[in-house]
C-alpha cells in the first residue's frame, strides 16, 4: 500500500501542477484510483469473462486486473511467436549473411537462415580472415562487414580448431558461480539429503538444477507471471504481433502458420494463467506479486503454474506448497523428476540426463547441469564452450 501511494504521489506530480492544495491533492487522488480503472476494465474484459466462467469470483477478478499494475503488454507474445517463427522458418539477417558469404567463397551452405554446423564453419573462417574473435556465432556487426567485404575467401589462413568438451552455458561455469553453488550445498545439507533419501536425486544435481534455474533463488524474475501469462492469453489473433514480422517477406503459408501458433500460444498462456490464480488461492499468496520468468515460471526451481498445481510438493510439512520456499521448492523438483523418469539413487549418466531433459528441453541445459554436478561431486570441470551466448 505504501508503494503504491508514493507511484500515485509521483504521478501527480508529473501531471499536474496544483498538488500542494488539498483539493488538487484528492482530485488527483481520484483520478489516479479511479479513471484508469475503468480503462483497464474494458481492456481486459475479455479475459476476466472467461475465468470467471471457469469459476473464478467475478468480483475477485473485477479487482485483481483494475490494480494499476495491471497493464496489457502484447510485447511478451510478440517476442515468443518471433522467436517460435525464427526456429520454424529461420533469421531473416542470418539469410543474408549466408547468401553473402556464399558469394563471398565461404560456403555456408544453403541459405536456411540458420546457424548450422556448416554456417558456423563459414563464420570462423571470415573470422579468421579478418582477425576477430573466432567463435562461428552470428551478430550484426559481422553481417554488415560481410556485406561491405569484397574480398574472395582466402584459403591459406588458419583457422583455430573447435574447442573441445560439451556445449555449457558460459556464464555458469565460472570461479564465481561455481562458489555459489558449492557455499549453497555446503549450508543446506541437511534439506538436500532429505531430498535424496526421499526422491533419489544427489545433492549436486539439485543444486545444478536450481544453479541453471534461479541462481539458487536469487533470481526469481523481474516481472509478474500473472500479468505476463493473462497479457499472453489476450493476444490471440495475428494483429496482436503484426508488428514483430512487419520486415519479414510473409508468403500465405507463414502468415497462416503465425495465425495459427498464436492462438495455440493465447490458447495455453490462458491454462497456465488459471493454474497460476489457483495456485495463489492455494498458498495464500497475492497474484500479482508473484515473480516470473519471461514466460511465467515461477519459484526458487521455476515451475510453470500447471506443474506447480501437478507436482508441487509440500516439503516443510506446514500444510501449503510455496515455490519460494527452499524446503517446497526441492521437494517439488524431486516430485517432478521422480515423474520423468527419475528412478530412486538412479546412477547411469544416460538415463540422468534423459530425466533432467525431460525438466527443460535443452541439452546446453543438461550439460551445465551435469557439468556442475560433477564440480561439486569431485572438485573438477572440463574446458567447455558455448555458442548461445547465454
Amino acid at each position: 500500500m505504501v508503494g503504491r501511494l508514493h507511484f500515485h504521489k509521483a504521478q501527480q506530480k508529473q501531471l499536474y501542477g496544483f498538488t500542494g492544495s488539498v483539493f488538487g491533492h484528492f482530485f488527483c487522488l481520484f483520478l489516479m484510483l479511479f479513471l484508469p480503472a475503468v480503462a483497464v476494465a474494458q481492456e481486459w474484459d475479455p479475459l476476466v469473462d472467461r475465468l470467471a466462467a471457469d469459476g473464478f469470483s467475478k468480483e475477485w477478478l473485477v479487482t485483481l486486473f483494475n490494480r494499476p499494475q495491471m497493464q496489457f503488454n502484447p510485447s511478451v507474445m510478440a517476442v515468443k511467436m518471433k522467436t517460435l517463427y525464427k526456429n520454424k522458418f529461420g533469421d531473416s539477417s542470418v539469410r543474408e549473411l549466408q547468401r553473402r558469404l556464399a558469394i563471398l567463397g565461404y560456403k555456408p551452405g544453403r541459405a536456411d537462415g540458420k546457424t548450422g554446423a556448416k554456417t558456423r564453419k563459414a563464420i570462423r573462417w571470415f573470422q579468421a580472415a579478418h582477425g576477430l574473435t573466432v567463435d562461428g556465432r552470428f551478430s550484426e556487426q559481422l553481417l554488415v562487414m560481410a556485406l561491405k567485404e569484397r574480398n574472395r575467401a582466402p584459403t591459406n589462413v588458419k583457422i583455430p580448431p573447435t574447442k573441445p568438451g560439451p556445449l555449457v552455458y558460459q556464464s555458469i561455469m565460472t570461479e564465481e558461480r561455481l562458489m555459489e553453488a558449492k557455499a549453497f550445498l555446503a549450508a543446506n545439507q541437511k534439506i538436500l539429503l532429505r531430498l535424496e533419501r526421499h526422491y533419489g536425486v544427489p545433492s549436486e544435481i539439485a543444486v545444478g538444477i536450481l544453479t541453471v534455474e534461479t541462481r539458487l533463488g536469487t533470481y526469481l524474475g523481474e516481472e509478474s507471471a500473472f500479468q505476463t501469462l493473462a497479457s499472453m492469453a489476450l493476444c490471440d489473433h495475428f494483429n496482436c504481433v503484426a508488428d514483430a514480422f512487419k520486415d519479414e517477406h510473409l508468403t500465405k503459408t507463414k502468415r497462416r502458420w503465425i495465425k495459427r501458433r498464436t492462438a495455440q500460444k493465447a490458447r495455453w498462456a490462458y491454462g497456465e494463467c488459471k493454474a497460476l490464480l489457483t495456485y495463489a488461492l492455494q498458498s495464500g499468496r497475492d497474484p500479482l506479486t508473484i515473480p516470473g520468468s519471461l514466460y511465467g515460471a515461477i519459484g526458487i526451481a521455476q515451475f510453470m503454474p500447471s506443474q506447480a498445481l501437478r507436482h508441487g510438493a509440500d516439503g516443510n510439512g506446514d500444510g501449503v506448497v510455496d515455490l519460494f520456499v527452499l524446503d517446497d521448492a526441492l521437494f517439488s523438483m524431486g516430485n517432478y523428476l521422480m515423474s520423468n523418469g527419475w528412478r530412486g539413487s538412479m546412477r547411469s549418466r544416460r538415463k540422468q540426463r534423459r530425466a533432467i531433459y525431460n525438466y527443460n528441453h535443452s541439452t546446453i541445459y543438461v550439460n551445465t547441469v551435469l557439468a556442475v554436478a560433477d564440480y561439486l561431486e569431485e572438485g573438477r570441470t572440463v574446458f567447455m564452450w558455448d555458442e548461445t551466448g547465454k
